[in-house]
């Protein structure tokens, strides 16, 4: 899946501007507020996050709330689109170097607040009613078929074994940092993620390039 279409699920999820230009001060409150939201969904996830106590947080009433956003949704959408902004980015600068470029990978491109809260509203959307069930859903999928997309264009070019099914390590990719997330946010002191994460990619790229796997012919094209 092309970092346009990540993009586009983006845009979906994220709340539509609102017609008009916005002032400075209003636009320096809304991203108050989303500061605010995203710790405190990040800390009590959205269903135990109440408007009024966000309200106080940041100096005002539940209205003011709504004056911005709307709705509790349309702030729950608002918040993904910030996490998602660091995604985007970090999707742009995977694609197109194969898995090869994960070598490159010193940092996890992602802070430790919008880690959690992407965990904590993965939890909170198991349920396929839940608000943000399909985004999840599809985001997932976007992933899987970005990393699946780079095995492919390595087992095309001779780089990588032919015999593994790039959808099935796709899935398994990503259950790794999943729960390396998990891992991470229960017990940080003992838990060095970047370490964990670059054991794990030698021993993954150590797999794909087996000398004694099969290679496909490399694709003249």
């Amino acid at each position: 899946m092309s970092t346009a279409v990540m993009r586009a699920l983006s845009v979906r999820w994220g709340m539509p501007p609102r017609k008009g230009a916005v002032n400075r001060r209003g636009a320096a409150r809304r991203e108050q507020i989303l500061d605010a939201a995203v710790d405190l969904f990040a800390r009590r996830g959205y269903r135990g996050t109440g408007l009024l106590e966000l309200a106080e947080r940041v100096g005002l009433t539940h209205a003011g709330i709504l004056h911005h956003f709307g709705t509790k949704q349309d702030l729950l959408r608002a918040v993904m689109a910030r996490r998602d902004a660091e995604l985007v980015k970090a999707a742009h600068e995977f694609r197109g170097k194969g898995i090869f470029g994960l070598r490159d990978v010193r940092e996890i491109p992602e802070s430790e607040t919008l880690t959690r809260l992407g965990l904590v509203m993965r939890a909170e959307s198991l349920d396929p009613d839940a608000p943000l069930h399909d985004y999840f859903d599809e985001r997932d999928r976007a992933t899987r078929d970005l990393i699946a997309g780079e095995l492919r264009r390595g087992q095309d070019a001779g780089e990588i074994r032919a015999d593994i099914d790039p959808d099935v390590k796709a899935t398994e990719i990503l259950a790794f940092n999943i729960g390396l997330e998990t891992q991470w946010l229960l017990n940080p002191a003992q838990i060095d993620r970047p370490t964990v994460f670059r054991s794990y990619l030698r021993a993954l790229l150590d797999d794909l390039t087996r000398p004694d796997a099969p290679r496909r012919p490399p694709n003249p094209g």
